[in-house]
C-alpha cells in the first residue's frame, strides 16, 4: 500500500537533495550554507510562476538559480 502524499516530508527530502548538491561544504557543487538553501527552497515555493513542484532536478536547478542568480539552465 502506497504511503498517502505529505508535503513536510517531501519538502524535507527536497532540502536535503538541494543540500547534498550545493552545501558549501560538502556538495558537489559547493556554493551555500543549509541556511542559505532553505531560504532558496523557500523563495522557490512562494513564487508566482511555480505552479507544478515535483521536487525535482529542474526544481533543484531553478533553485540554484536563486542561490547563484549568475547561473543559467538555459
Amino acid at each position: 500500500m502506497k504511503k498517502p502524499h505529505n508535503f513536510l516530508t517531501e519538502l524535507n527530502h527536497f532540502i536535503s537533495y538541494c543540500n547534498d548538491f550545493y552545501n558549501i561544504e560538502t556538495g558537489l557543487y559547493p556554493i551555500a550554507t543549509l541556511i542559505e538553501i532553505e531560504r532558496a527552497v523557500g523563495e522557490y515555493l512562494t513564487e508566482p510562476h511555480t505552479l507544478d513542484v515535483q521536487f525535482d532536478s529542474i526544481d533543484r536547478e531553478n533553485v540554484r538559480c536563486i542561490i547563484q542568480p549568475e547561473y543559467s539552465i538555459i
